[in-house]
């Protein structure tokens, strides 16, 4: 039985980073969603996208059954092989979980408590994040 996916997205794709925010909670139906519609952005970028700014300021936990799908789409994530991923408005909880998701990677991981502080660290990527903000929150099919 195939359940109404939940969760919403926005994505920004500039000079081969990818930025992403996330709001509410996922179920499984919606990391599934995400991750193809993640998927079918990169694989149409002319040039491939080596690293990712994700704020997850708005996210909230996913339903456990969708954890599963997310360390099978973590897995490919990792192949990609990025270069660094900056997450913002981790909780300590989600910031452990990550942290296991990308084990064995060769990617630079940084957690920032929120855009203010990222910004402060990252200034370059204050026009990226503002476009991003602008962007409407995609949802699930």
């Amino acid at each position: 039985m195939k359940f109404k996916a939940h969760g919403l997205w926005r994505v920004h794709i500039e000079n081969a980073t990818i930025y992403i925010a996330l709001k509410g909670g996922f179920n499984r139906e919606g990391v599934i969603d995400f991750q193809n519609d993640i998927i079918k952005r990169v694989m149409s970028e002319p040039t491939p996208c080596d690293s990712a700014v994700l704020n997850l300021s708005e996210f909230e936990m996913s339903t456990s059954d969708s954890l599963e799908a997310t360390k099978e789409y973590f897995e490919g994530v990792k192949q990609r092989g990025y270069k660094w991923v900056d997450y913002i408005g981790v909780n300590p909880i989600a910031e452990h979980l990550l942290k296991q998701l990308w084990q064995g990677a060769k990617t630079q991981l940084s957690f920032y408590p929120d855009e203010q502080t990222y910004l402060a660290h990252k200034p370059e990527h204050q026009q990226a994040l503002a476009v991003l903000s602008q962007i409407r929150f995609e949802h699930p099919h």
